[in-house]
């Protein structure tokens, strides 16, 4: 884990959030010359609850990953795999919904932005 994006990630994940109609605004919560990860806060419209965005750089997120994460990515968080190339194991889809944390790539988070229990949406990359 740590900050190995592209730098046009964050950018395009950045002008993403901004043109989302269920983001109010969203701010960098983690300390750019200490921390080794991209995290964020989200806050969103019409009551729905703030989402705590972890970008993970990884290739293959697996359990080893999750049980890795930084300690600000707990419940109700979404850990997105920023990395167009990346995937993840599904096993940690299951463990990480228990803790009402969700897993998945661009389109899965643009998806789980419009519900509050957003770590029961099936993006489209999990239906197939």
């Amino acid at each position: 884990m740590g900050r190995n994006l592209h730098y046009t990630i964050p950018r395009f994940l950045q002008k993403a959030l901004d043109e989302h109609t269920k983001v109010r605004d969203w701010q960098r919560i983690d300390h750019p010359q200490n921390d080794n990860d991209f995290i964020y806060r989200i806050r969103r419209t019409d009551g729905l609850s703030d989402i705590v965005l972890h970008a993970a750089d990884d290739y293959r997120y697996l359990l080893t990953n999750y049980f890795q994460k930084p300690d600000k990515v707990g419940q109700g968080a979404f850990i997105l795999i920023a990395r167009p190339e990346g995937g993840y194991a599904d096993e940690v889809v299951d463990i990480a919904k228990q803790d009402e944390i969700s897993i998945g790539k661009f389109s899965a988070l643009m998806g789980a932005l419009y519900r509050e229990d957003h770590w029961n949406y099936v993006p489209k990359e999990r239906r197939e």
